[in-house]
């Protein structure tokens, strides 16, 4: 495969990042808008991204692992396919409900591409060029996430909120012709077969904690239908893990495993990848929900300012991702890794104290310096996981950080909502300097713990040679 052909290939895969960050943005500004129409309320007009969420991050690690048995290129396309599906319904739905459950047709298609997407591009692109794909990725989801609320906002304001779907419906007919065109057929793992009762219990296990942290705010932390949920998560979390270690796998012929193998996460570079991504994922996302409050409520800046300022973190991680990615390439994952993560923690340290009387171009600064440390941390990041992880499981590692990508922003969210609401203090604005805080220490503490983890490996390489 030429040059110009893989670049196809790239593009085609990312396309499906960016439509799934652009899908999801866009309807957030269009929520009071469909609500009139279906004369309902918001809460309930807010199930249409809900259910999209979680039925995407429910399904990843199944879709990965289908991708592994029946051919990452199979399920990634025809997730193209099925999303166009939900979003033609989407638009033609006749009630609430209809588009809910339209929308949850979309999560599915979206979980297919997703989860194949990175397993994809380590298959197209050799060893040497990986890491700048990979980053082209991130790229694609800081432009959907930037363009999607704009463009939502502009549809709605010329035509109606049904435009948007009509217009998702497009770019992912698009994508699926120039995946059957470009993406090159893979040879699925032969004899392997899907663990479904495995499948099922992380499933069940995985409903009750993104339930539970989605719906937190709403129905209270305290409230018995949360702490259900969060007892649902617990008690499948406990039941999948028996599943996964029962001696039964031993006895089994050939081809039979567990929905996921466990002896994967034994590898440390592929435990400290998953830990940084959910960590930084986190701190990134609290961030960018009380950032805008911060501009807002103690500065007195205007509405649209606020949101040209909040642009930089976008901007900067697009500019920063395929620069980090191909450099990542050249002189390995671990110095970019740490120079991103070591900027993170500086700049997370410094909003931590910031107040009213410093100047706004520090601000600005400060958020740039989070989205380029972002847009340095994650392609490297999913190289090193990537990297360690065996042909046969390509499929099912690239859907589990898809899904780490996706509870690092959705505990980012709930943190930063629960910082939103606490009082003030007498010292200043404590729920902004409790959560950066917060995100501070964590980071760090996935510094050190990939610092100690990378000396412990080339001690050990030592010794061995």
């Amino acid at each position: 495969m030429n040059n110009k052909t893989r670049l196809l290939v790239q593009y085609t895969i990312c396309l499906g990042a960016f439509l799934s960050n652009l899908s999801a943005g866009m309807f957030n500004i269009a929520l009071v808008d469909i609500a009139r129409t279906f004369d309902s309320s918001i809460p309930h007009a807010q199930w249409i991204v809900t259910a999209y969420l979680l039925v995407i991050s429910v399904l990843l690690p199944v879709m990965g692992k289908l991708g592994d048995m029946l051919g990452r290129r199979n399920i990634h396309n025809i997730g193209y396919f099925i999303f166009m599906g939900g979003a033609l319904c989407c638009a033609l739905s006749p009630s609430l409900n209809a588009l809910v459950s339209s929308r949850i047709i979309q999560g599915i298609g979206a979980a297919m591409y997703q989860a194949t997407n990175m397993a994809l591009i380590i298959s197209v692109f050799p060893k040497e060029q990986r890491g700048k794909a990979l980053g082209l990725i991130s790229t694609f989801v800081a432009a959907g996430s930037m363009i999607g609320p704009s463009l939502g906002g502009v549809l709605i304001q010329w035509l109606n909120w049904r435009s948007n779907f009509w217009l998702l419906a497009g770019l992912s007919l698009i994508a699926w012709l120039f995946a059957q065109r470009f993406i090159p057929k893979d040879q699925p793992e032969r004899g392997s077969r899907l663990d479904v009762p495995g499948a099922a219990m992380f499933g069940l296990s995985l409903t009750g904690l993104i339930a539970a942290v989605n719906l937190g705010a709403q129905w209270g932390w305290g409230s018995w239908q949360v702490l259900l949920l969060f007892l649902l998560f617990g008690g499948g979390a406990i039941a999948f893990i028996a599943w996964c270690f029962s001696s039964r796998w031993e006895r089994s012929p050939e081809g039979r495993q567990p929905f996921i193998k466990l002896d994967l996460f034994r590898d440390s570079g592929i435990r400290i990848g998953i830990l940084i991504t959910i960590i930084t994922y986190m701190a990134a996302f609290s961030a960018q929900l009380v950032l805008p409050v911060f501009l807002l409520g103690e500065l007195g800046v205007e509405p649209v300012a606020a949101g040209l300022i909040m642009m930089g973190y976008p901007l900067s991680l697009i500019v920063f991702s395929p620069l980090s990615g191909s450099l990542s390439d050249k002189h390995g994952t671990y110095p970019l890794l740490s120079a991103g993560m070591l900027i993170m923690i500086a700049a997370l340290g410094v909003l931590g104290f910031i107040t009213s009387v410093y100047p706004i171009l520090l601000l600005i600064l400060l958020i740039v310096m989070l989205g380029g440390s972002m847009g340095m941390i994650t392609p490297p990041n999913n190289s090193l996981v990537m990297s360690r992880t065996a042909a046969q499981d390509m499929g099912l590692i690239s859907s589990i950080l898809a899904l780490c990508r996706n509870l690092g922003m959705m505990f980012g969210t709930a943190a930063g909502g629960v910082m939103l609401a606490l009082p003030n203090g007498s010292s200043g604005f404590t729920g902004f300097r409790m959560m950066f805080m917060l995100n501070t220490i964590l980071v760090l503490t996935a510094f050190m713990a990939m610092f100690i983890t990378f000396r412990f490996a080339k001690q050990k390489e030592r010794l061995s040679s």
